[in-house]
Parts: structure tokens; sequence; C-alpha cells
């Protein structure tokens, strides 16, 4: 069976829930009554949500008139009057979105999608990497302060090759980290960045409250464990912020949904959106949205603004019209102590061994100098030093010789008599004794002495 895009499995969701609900609102109409007219304004919420969900999708999909005309759809449905006595209207233009719909849908019979829907997708899932270019990311920049005298962390969770974070960054007093799947793309950042996490950024070990800023320009159009990859990165990175810490969010306008406006709403204060300029804006539909983390509180006033710019794009404000210096970062250091990403990383290592200078414990004074027991060592304590092999070489003194030291098993015999006072036999037992015994070859100008 073939696997159905997202988008078009979607689709078909929300498509099923509006049939089902248009179908429902005449009857209910008929019924009248408070009861009535509080299901119908809950169906119609229910349209008007699933029809904006729908625009978004079909944005995503390359099809802009069929969003338009669903975004129109979506808003006029908003404002009708529950008290109209006719609904017959509304339901049509409902049953004229259904048949527009049709040819888009996947057929539940044979699994199937429009090749002209697949061609699309496959075109955006092409662009899912894709590096921002660097006079957005000076705009970006523009629109940060950095603090006077005080070192800032700055966060990418991922960073691609590194070259958004090490603009944002440079000529600044900022420590810079990367986090990168692929291993070639991370093996560039190492080349720029101050450290680089290596493999997916969900296995990575990284301290928490303790950036000053997270650019965050996550892959498009990717599922991860059931969620689509622009919002589980913001759901999993924005605690790596501290209080009054700087988001950048980089994701195409379609991907501003329900559950990302609420979110970000909830999370983030001085919330502003910006689109690309020109052919940027064009290719890759993407805004940049800026906000200052804050204690978690729901915002439905901004979750709703952040709603209709995905509706409306054009009427943002490009980012070369971003106020310079309009989001200060926060002027309190803070050390990152945990930072290890899922793959060992062996240039970060030995580049963390380069500004120690050593991972060993530094040398005393007292290595180098000779040492001489304070008492003279005992027989046991020789033949331990002798053992170990410690006693071994050329001894300097008097009589210069080699010593080596060794210790080999011997066994001992005796014989014992017994007495059996019973029947009056004697007898005779052999009794072996096993011991470790030190033994000394010493090689003298006399020759080899044995010493035991």
């Amino acid at each position: 069976m073939a696997q159905i895009p997202y988008v078009c499995g979607r689709l078909g969701e929300l498509t099923q829930d509006i049939r089902w609900r248009t179908d429902q609102l005449p009857a209910l109409r008929e019924a009248d009554g408070a009861a009535a007219l509080r299901q119908i304004a809950q169906h119609l919420q229910k349209l008007v949500s699933a029809l904006r969900e729908a625009a978004l999708l079909l944005e995503e999909a390359g099809l802009h008139e069929a969003a338009a005309y669903t975004a129109q759809l979506s808003a006029a449905a908003s404002a009708f009057h529950i008290r109209t006595e006719d609904y017959s209207r509304l339901t049509a233009a409902f049953a004229d979105w259904l048949q527009r719909m049709s040819p888009l849908l996947p057929n539940t019979e044979t699994k199937t999608v429009s090749a002209a829907v697949i061609g699309r997708l496959m075109n955006n899932v092409r662009l899912g990497y894709y590096p921002t270019e660097a006079a957005h990311v000076g705009w970006l920049k523009a629109a940060l302060r950095f603090p006077e005298g005080k070192a800032v962390n700055l966060l990418d969770p991922c960073c691609g090759e590194g070259d958004a974070l090490h603009q944002l960054a440079d000529g600044e007093n900022a420590v810079t980290y990367g986090a990168e799947l692929d291993e070639s793309r991370a093996e560039a950042a190492q080349t720029v960045l101050d450290h680089v996490a290596i493999g997916s950024y969900y296995f990575a070990r990284i301290s928490r409250s303790a950036f000053h800023l997270l650019f965050l320009n996550p892959p498009y159009l990717q599922m991860y464990g059931g969620a689509r990859s622009e919002k589980r990165f913001l759901g999993e990175s924005y605690d790596h912020l501290m209080m009054g810490g700087v988001l950048i969010y980089i994701i195409p306008y379609y991907r501003l949904t329900d559950d990302v406006c609420n979110f970000l709403a909830a999370h983030f204060d001085r919330l502003m959106a910006y689109r690309f300029c020109g052919e940027e804006f064009q290719k890759f539909r993407q805004i940049a949205i800026l906000g200052v983390r804050k204690p978690r509180a729901e915002n439905p006033r901004m979750a709703g603004l952040l709603e209709m710019v995905s509706l409306h794009p054009d009427k943002l404000p490009t980012l070369d019209h971003i106020p310079p210096e309009s989001y200060p970062l926060p002027d309190a250091e803070k050390a990152v102590s945990l930072f290890q990403g899922a793959q060992f990383n062996v240039r970060e290592l030995a580049e963390q061994m380069r500004r120690m200078g050593s991972m060993l414990p530094k040398r005393s004074a007292l290595d180098g100098q000779e040492k001489r027991p304070p008492l003279p060592l005992t027989i046991g304590q020789i033949g331990l030093v002798g053992g170990s092999g410690l006693i071994n070489g050329l001894i300097e003194c008097e009589t210069p010789h080699v010593i080596k030291g060794q210790v080999i098993k011997s066994t001992r015999r005796r014989t014992g008599d017994q007495y059996d006072e019973c029947d009056g036999r004697a007898t005779t037992e052999i009794i072996e004794t096993t011991s470790n015994k030190m033994v000394f070859n010493l090689l003298t100008p006399d020759g080899v002495k044995l010493l035991a």
C-alpha cells in the first residue's frame, strides 16, 4: 500500500469533518432553541478552524489559488450569523468547496494521490535543508543588542554548516553552540563554531536556561514521532533559553498553525513577524518570528494575531525594516555546564584538551626527586617489591650487579607416622605443602648467584 503524504492525508481528514458538520447544520437550525444554537456555534467554530488549517496545507502543497479560496470561505463562515433563517447559501458554499477539493484529495479505494500535488510536495521536500541567506542574517543581527562586557551563549539546534550562527556572533563577545544531524555538515560547522554536537538534536544533552539567544531554522515538512519538525524543534528547544532570552524562529508562513501560534504566545513576549525579502520569500515563503522568553502564560489575543499572519503574509513588513537593536540579549553571564551530542565528537574532545593543556593531573614537584623510605625495608616488603618487578636492572653500588626478582612455587614434603590404638597398626602419611618463594638472580662479575 502506498504511503499517502501527510498534507494529502490531513486534507482528507479535514474534508470528512467539514462534510459531516455541514450536513448537520440544516437539521440543527430547524430544531431552534438555545441548545441548538449553541451546537450550531460550536459546529461553525470547528468549521472555521478546519478551513483555516486546510488553507495552510494547500499553501504547503503549492496550491495558492485553492488556499486563497479556502481562506475566504473561512472568513465568511466566521462572520456568519447563526440566527439567519436560511442556511442554504452557507451549505452551498461548503458543498462547492468540497467539490473543488475532490481532485486534490487521496482516493480512499486506490490509495492514490494527484500526481500534480505529489510533484509540488516533492519540490518542497527538497527544500527541507535551506541555510538562511547571509543578507537576511545580517538584518536579524542588526535587531539584536549584545551586552557590553558580558559573554553570551548562542545556540542553533540545527546549525547546518554553522554559517548563520557564526555570522550572528562575528565580532561579539559570544560563544557559539550548534547541533547538526548530518556528519559532513557538522564537520564543516566545527571550523566556524566553538562547540558542535554531532547527531540528532533530540538525543543531545544540553543545559537548560543557559542560552541568551536561540536561533531556530528547523528542517521543513518532515515528521518526527508523529509531530511536524517545525513544531517539535520549537517545543523541545525553547527551554534552553534563559528568561529574557531572545528567540529567532524561521519557518514557512503556512506552518503557523493554531498549536504553534498558541505555544509561541504562551512562552514569549514581544512577538513580531517579518517576511523574507524579494525572491527569497517568493521561493521559500519564509518568515522570521522574534520573541523574548517569559514564564508560561496563555495569551489567546496574541495567538490570534499570529494566526492572521499565516493568512495574510504579504502584509508583513520585510526583514530589512526591522528596528535596529530592538531585541537586547540578557546581560547575565551563564556557564553552559552540559553540551553533549548523540555521537562522540573526537574533534571537540581534542579542542577541550588543547585548552586545558592536559586532562591528566599535574605532576608534583616531588615526583622528580629521588625517594627513600623513612625506615629500612623489612624482609616482607623486599619480597613484595621484588615480586612486583620493581627490583630489576643494574644496581649501582660498590659491587655493581644486575638483579632480577621472581616468585616461584616450592613444594615441601614431610612424612609422619600414625598409630591406630584400636588394631595396633602403624601407618606412614606423606604431607605436601605448596608455598610461594621469592628468588633473586644476581649477575655479578664473579658469575650468577641465586638468593632465595
